[in-house]
C-alpha cells in the first residue's frame, strides 16, 4: 500500500485557511472516489470536500474545530496501489520517506479504533451530533437577533442550521409588547438597574437582539423601544423633537427609571433628552448623529423613499464593513415597513442644507459633567464622519472600533456587550 499525506484544500479563491468541522468517514473505514470524506468551514459557509480517489483514512493529524492554514497536512490516507492523489505536488521535505516507511505491512491493529494510530479520530459517540452545526451565516445572522443556534433545529444536511432556521427562529420570537402605544422588548432579571436602548433611523428594537441576550447573560435588565415612526410603534414623527416624549411615556407606564441609556446613531437625539432625567447615571452613544456636519443623505433619503426591497439591499450595505447578512426575507420585512412611507418627513428634517440639521454637542458637554458619557465609534464608518469625535470635550471617553463601520453593535458585538456590561455595573 502507499501512504498519501492530505492536505487543507483551498475551496475558494480567497480562502487562506480553514476550520475542521467533522470527518465524514472513520479512521479504517474504507470511501469511494467521490464520495465527502469531511467538512470544512470558510469564511463563508461550510463544504464538504469529496475525494479524488479511492483510501482508507489511516490517521488524522489535526483534531475538529482546529483552524488550519491551506497546505497544512490533515490526514494519512491509504491510497493503495494507485496513483496518489493526496499529492498536490508541493510535497514538504520528507514526505518521500513517509511513503516508504508506510509501505511496509502494518499490524492488523493500526487501524483499529482507539488505537495509538488514530489518537484524533472522534469515538463514535462522540461525532457531530454532540457539537452545533451552523453555517457561517447562520451563526452570523443568529448572533445579530441575540439568538442561540444551539436552540434551532437545523433543516439542512445531517441537522446543519441553515440561514432559513435561523429566520423562522427570529420571526417566532420578534413579537413586541406595547406600553402607552411604544413597542418595546423587555429582557433579564425582573429587578435591578435598567438599561434603555435606543436604536438609529429606520431600525427597531430587534437591532439590539444580540445586545440584551448578552447583558441578560450578565445578569442586566435592559428594555429595548420602537421609536415613534418606526416598527410596531404607533407614534409618529415628523422632527427629531418627536422621538422622545414618547418613549418617556411608555417608560413611566411600565415603571421603569432607566439607570443607563444607549443610543445608536439617531438614537442619540432622544437619548440625549432622556438622560436628563433624575436617577440616570450613564450615557452611551454608537455611531452618534449629531456631533459632526457631513452625512450620508443620500441613505437617509434612499431609505425614506425606498421602491423596491432591493433598493433597501443596496442602501443597508453602507451600514456595515462588509455586506450586511440580512436575508431576503428579512429585506422584505424591512421594506414592507419603510413603504408606509412614515419616514419621509422625519429624514427631511435630520439633514439641512449642507448636512445635518441637528447638533448634540453641547447637550454632551453639559451631560458630561454630570455622569460618565461614553461614545463608540467605527472607523469604516459610511454614513457619518468618525473623526467628529476628536472635538468633543475630553470629559468624554471614546472607544474606537477600527474595522467597525456604522453598526458596531452588530459588527463588532463582543467588544460592544463588554463595554456596555462594564459601564453597567
Amino acid at each position: 500500500m502507499t501512504i498519501g499525506i492530505l492536505k487543507m484544500p483551498r475551496m475558494g479563491e480567497t480562502m487562506e485557511e480553514g476550520k475542521l468541522v467533522d470527518w465524514l468517514v472513520k479512521t479504517g473505514e474504507p470511501f469511494k472516489r467521490g464520495q465527502d470524506i469531511l467538512e470544512v468551514e470558510t469564511d463563508k459557509t461550510i463544504v464538504e470536500f469529496p475525494a479524488l480517489g479511492d483510501g482508507i483514512v489511516v490517521e488524522t493529524l489535526v483534531g475538529i474545530g482546529d483552524m488550519v492554514p491551506v497546505g497544512t497536512p490533515i490526514a494519512r490516507i491509504d491510497v493503495g496501489d494507485g496513483p496518489d492523489w493526496t499529492d498536490d505536488g508541493s510535497s514538504a521535505a520528507g514526505a518521500a520517506p513517509e511513503q516508504s516507511r508506510a509501505r511496509q505491512p502494518a499490524p492488523e491493529t493500526a487501524l483499529d479504533e482507539g488505537s495509538p494510530v488514530s489518537t484524533h479520530a472522534p469515538k463514535a459517540d462522540m461525532r457531530q451530533d454532540a457539537r452545533l452545526r451552523a453555517t457561517p451565516l447562520a451563526r452570523k445572522i443568529a448572533r445579530q437577533a441575540g439568538i442561540d443556534p444551539a436552540t434551532i433545529a437545523g433543516t439542512g444536511r445531517r441537522g446543519r442550521v441553515e440561514r432559513a432556521d435561523v429566520e423562522a427562529a427570529a420571526a417566532s420570537a420578534s413579537g413586541a409588547a406595547q406600553a402607552a402605544g411604544v413597542a418595546y422588548c423587555l429582557k433579564g432579571p425582573a429587578q435591578g438597574d435598567a438599561v434603555l436602548l435606543l436604536h438609529g433611523f429606520g431600525g427597531d428594537s430587534m437591532v439590539w437582539n444580540g445586545v440584551q441576550a448578552r447583558l441578560a447573560q450578565a445578569g442586566r435588565r435592559s428594555v429595548s423601544m420602537d421609536l415613534p415612526a418606526h416598527g410596531a410603534t404607533r407614534h409618529d414623527a415628523r422632527s427629531p423633537d418627536d422621538l422622545a416624549a414618547p418613549i418617556a411615556t411608555a417608560l413611566e407606564e411600565l415603571s421603569i427609571a432607566p439607570a443607563h441609556i444607549v443610543g445608536h446613531s439617531m438614537g442619540a437625539i432622544p437619548a440625549v433628552r432622556l438622560a436628563r432625567a433624575p436617577g440616570v447615571r450613564s450615557l452611551t452613544l454608537i455611531a452618534p448623529a449629531g456631533i459632526g456636519h457631513r452625512i450620508d443623505a443620500q441613505f437617509l433619503t434612499g431609505l425614506a423613499h425606498a421602491q423596491t426591497a432591493g433598493e433597501v439591499s443596496h442602501l443597508l450595505d453602507r451600514i456595515t464593513e462588509g455586506p450586511h447578512g440580512l436575508s431576503s426575507a428579512m429585506l422584505a420585512q424591512i421594506y414592507d415597513q419603510l413603504a408606509r412611507g412614515r419616514l419621509k418627513a422625519l429624514s427631511g428634517a435630520l439633514v439641512g442644507g449642507s448636512g445635518q440639521a441637528v447638533s448634540i454637542r453641547a447637550d454632551l458637554t453639559e451631560l458630561a459633567e454630570r455622569m460618565p458619557v461614553r461614545i463608540i465609534i467605527g472607523h469604516r464608518d459610511q454614513i457619518l464622519d468618525w473623526q467628529d469625535v476628536l472635538g468633543l470635550s475630553p470629559r468624554i471617553a471614546i472607544h474606537h472600533l477600527p474595522r467597525a463601520g456604522h453598526s458596531p453593535h452588530w459588527e463588532a458585538l463582543s467588544d460592544v456587550a463588554a463595554i456596555l456590561n462594564e459601564v453597567t455595573k
